[in-house]
C-alpha cells in the first residue's frame, strides 16, 4: 500500500509542475562598486506566454539602476509593447506581445526564459533584497492570467573591504610572539 501511495505521489509531482518567476543573479557576492547582473526568469511554462508585468523593489541607498533590457524571448517578430518606470526604489516593467500565436511563443520560449534583466550599481557593503511583487503573466491563447505562480526573490551579497589598520591589528599578535621568540 506504501508503494502505491508513493507511486501515486511522484506522478502528482510531475503533473502538478508550477510556474517559477526568479530572480537570477551573475555571481553570489559583490564588492562595492561592482556591476550586479539580475535575470528574470520564468521555468515550468510551456504553453507560451504572451505578457506580464510586475514590480521589483530594492533600496536606493544600497544599489544604482543602471539599465533595464527585455527579453529576447517574447517574439519571433519584433517589436511589442515593452515599457518599465520607477517610482523611488520599486521598478515596474511590463512586456505585452499581441499579435504572435500561442505555439510561436511556445516554440521561442521553451521550459525555461528570460523575462527582463537589469543592471545596478552596488553602492554600499551589506546584505540587498531584490523583492518581486504584484505579478501578472498573461497566457496566449484568451489573454488569461496565470494561478499558482512561485515567486524566487535574491539576496546581492556584498562584501565590506577590510580596512588596512584592521588588518594590521589581526597580525600585531603574531609579529609579538615571533618577536619574542628570536630574543629567547
Amino acid at each position: 500500500m506504501k508503494k502505491l501511495i508513493a507511486l501515486c505521489a511522484l506522478l502528482l509531482s510531475f503533473a502538478s509542475q508550477a510556474t517559477v518567476v526568479r530572480v537570477e543573479l551573475d555571481k553570489a557576492a559583490y564588492l562595492p562598486d561592482e556591476l550586479v547582473q539580475a535575470t528574470v526568469k520564468v521555468s515550468g511554462y510551456t504553453d507560451g506566454l504572451a505578457g506580464f508585468e510586475f514590480d521589483l523593489s530594492y533600496l536606493l541607498s544600497k544599489l544604482s539602476l543602471q539599465s533595464v533590457t527585455f527579453g529576447p524571448h517574447f517574439s519571433p517578430f519584433e517589436p511589442n509593447e515593452t515599457w518599465f518606470s520607477q517610482n523611488g526604489g520599486t521598478l515596474t516593467l511590463a512586456e505585452m506581445n499581441y499579435l504572435d500565436f500561442a505555439e510561436d511563443l511556445a516554440a521561442i520560449q521553451g521550459p525555461e526564459f528570460t523575462l527582463v534583466t537589469l543592471s545596478f550599481k552596488v553602492l554600499k557593503a551589506g546584505v540587498h533584497k531584490l523583492t518581486l511583487s504584484n505579478l501578472l503573466l498573461t497566457d496566449a491563447f484568451f489573454g488569461s492570467t496565470l494561478e499558482d505562480v512561485t515567486v524566487e526573490n535574491a539576496l546581492v551579497n556584498v562584501a565590506g573591504e577590510v580596512p588596512a589598520p584592521a588588518t594590521a591589528l589581526l597580525l600585531l599578535p603574531a609579529l609579538l610572539w615571533l618577536g619574542r621568540r628570536q630574543r629567547s
